[in-house]
């Protein structure tokens, strides 16, 4: 390691640091860089003014990211290395290319840069060489999160052992590292030191059983505390590779999330010796996409449920599932513990129909329902299947975002009914009003606007119902509610009263100063005004004297309708108040002849 780390005294390498201090008042952001963007982001750099206090560095600009630099031969790395030592608010940084020593001689000086940063936090390797280069120099102490997504050799895996033992993780992630078994033994029993780790991600390395035995090894010496997170997924596992790694896993004993997908060689008994073990009951998360044999490793699944006594995240992505298998599934959701699962993905299964949607109404219109979002992108939502979909979620009070294919238009109107039922008014206050948020996923197509603003409404659940209602239904029918009889005077007045509270609400807006969604109901009610009798007045104003009027038209054809019940209502109040006049008048008359009667009797 000592051999390949950067020299920084030797003069023909590159600016020593005290050029660099003595110049950065008088340094010229455009003459040091290629582009007026690279020169844009070193001065949010200089002055601490990054967004969302990151920087990417890469060599090339296909992808348009905020705040990154791309670098060619006009970029002076020198100075790029000194505005990253200065920084005091930089967090995360990416290196996805590195120069090449031998034709830029402010390499060095950029990676001193790199090594004297005291702020940065999380740090992100995309290029082998940035990774050798920086590895072996020393880090700030604040680094908790190291993400390594490039090809580790032999000696980067001893390199990168002597350098974990001087830092304090919460996040290793190692991904696509093409790692040998001795350089993935090397780099896990290095581990051992990091006592404060939280998540421990190792995907896309083939480690097999090998791997999974040095892992459980040292988590069964370890028995990490803090760790979280155990994510692997794509790694060849095969179901003695699970076996040997349960003692690993069963010593996590605070152990939150697992991750166990694209493992496809795991079969139903792999599974079924994970679902044993008491270790799953406090998981939160549980991933196992592209890896269950659907035949028996779902049955295990929904046999192993009732030992699932915290799970919020189910993720079982390309399955291939089928309509039988879902509605058991669902069945058994619903069954165990509907109130503690919150996301549900069942992306990429494509044998699941429109009878195996519909039949997700066992979980989604279950009272004890707490699904707060379902994936199910890269299925083909045909007509039928929208349909089908939003019957099941009629009556659900609890799913917040759906993530899906783009509908067809009449999809999408299925789901403008799910969200406004216009046909009665007791449908459209019967509508959901949880939905929103409908992610095309693939597509980047936007959502009708005519779906789009009822999801927007959903956001504020005090007075949606009431919002549609007003939107949709300028007469009520009185004869829905005539049953009620004169009870039900006091409640529409109420009903209104609450409505006009909708419309003084348009006048506030929310804390990002967007005007709130119930713009929508103020144009609909002033289609209905005589703009010509109330150009005086605002809009709002104008709002209110619709609903005042709609609400005087709902009294009149509520009293016009039973008129005798109204009148014998009225004339008994009055003969019930004047037969309480003549009680108290005898009451009265009573105690002045008991009176008189005392007296003469002296």
């Amino acid at each position: 390691m000592l051999s390949r780390a950067i020299s920084l005294q030797e003069p023909e390498k590159g600016r020593q640091s005290c050029y660099y201090d003595k110049h950065a008042q008088d340094v010229k952001l455009s003459e040091i860089t290629s582009t007026s963007e690279n020169a844009t982001v070193i001065r949010k750099l200089r002055t601490n003014d990054l967004k969302e206090k990151q920087l990417i560095i890469k060599d090339d600009d296909r992808f348009e990211l905020n705040d990154y630099i791309s670098i060619n031969q006009d970029d002076d790395l020198g100075w790029l290395g000194y505005f990253i030592g200065k920084s005091e608010t930089l967090q995360k940084l990416t290196l996805c290319c590195w120069p090449d020593e031998k034709e830029r001689v402010d390499a060095a000086a950029f990676a001193e840069g790199i090594y004297r940063n005291q702020s940065i936090q999380r740090l992100e390797f995309y290029s082998s060489a940035a990774f050798q280069n920086v590895i072996s120099c020393r880090t700030n102490g604040n680094l908790t999160d190291l993400s390594l997504c490039c090809n580790i050799g032999g000696e980067d895996a001893r390199s990168l052992a002597l350098a974990l033992g001087g830092m304090s993780l919460k996040l290793f992630h190692l991904e696509h590292n093409s790692l040998d078994s001795d350089s993935f033994d090397t780099i896990i029993k290095a581990l051992i030191s990091q006592k404060q780790l939280e998540r421990l991600h190792v995907m896309f390395n083939a480690i097999a059983r090998r791997g999974c035995e040095a892992l459980s090894d040292l988590l069964v010496r370890w028995r990490p505390q803090n760790l979280r997170e155990l994510v692997l997924g794509h790694n060849h596992i095969n179901d003695e590779g699970l076996r040997r790694l349960i003692p690993g896993i069963t010593e996590c004993c605070n152990l939150r999330w697992l991750g166990l997908t694209g493992n496809e060689f795991v079969t139903s008994a792999g599974l079924r010796s994970l679902f044993e073990e008491a270790v799953i009951r406090n998981l939160n998360g549980l991933s196992l996409g592209h890896i269950l044999n659907i035949t028996e490793g779902l049955d295990h699944l929904v046999w192993g449920l009732p030992n699932f006594q915290a799970l919020q995240y189910l993720e079982l992505e390309d399955v291939d599932i089928d309509d039988t298998e879902l509605q058991t599934l669902s069945t058994g959701i619903a069954t165990y513990f509907s109130s503690d699962l919150r996301e549900l993905d069942l992306s990429d299964n494509p044998l699941i129909t429109a009878d195996g949607l519909r039949s997700l109404s066992t979980l989604l219109q279950s009272e004890s329902c707490c699904l707060e979002v379902l994936r199910l992108h890269n299925m083909d939502i045909t007509d039928e299947k929208a349909s089908a979909l939003a019957d099941a979620l009629v009556g659900n009070t609890s799913l917040e975002k759906l993530v899906i294919n783009e509908p067809t238009s009449s999809g999408w109107s299925a789901f403008s009914r799910l969200l406004c039922n216009t046909s009665t008014i007791s449908n459209t206050h019967c509508s959901n009003h949880t939905l929103t948020q409908i992610h095309c996923h693939g597509y980047g197509e936007e959502v009708p606007r005519s779906v789009e603003r009822y999801l927007e409404m959903n956001k504020y659940q005090e007075h949606v119902a009431t919002t549609k209602i007003l939107m949709h239904h300028p007469v009520f029918n009185m004869e829905t509610f005539f049953q009620w009889k004169l009870k039900f005077l006091p409640v529409l007045l109420a009903w209104f009263h609450e409505a006009m509270s909708v419309l003084i609400l348009e006048e506030l807006t929310d804390g990002e100063g967007y005007r709130l969604p119930f713009g929508y109901l103020v144009g609909e009610l002033l289609s209905e005004c005589d703009t010509s009798k109330l150009e005086s007045l605002d809009h709002v104003s104008q709002a209110c004297d619709v609903l005042l009027t709609r609400k005087l038209s709902s009294v009149y054809q509520f009293v016009r309708a039973m008129p005798l019940l109204v009148v014998d209502g009225y004339c008994s109040q009055d003969l019930t108040r004047g037969s309480r006049k003549r009680k108290r008048i005898l009451q009265q008359s009573g105690k002045m002849s008991n009176g008189r009667k005392r007296s003469c009797s002296f």
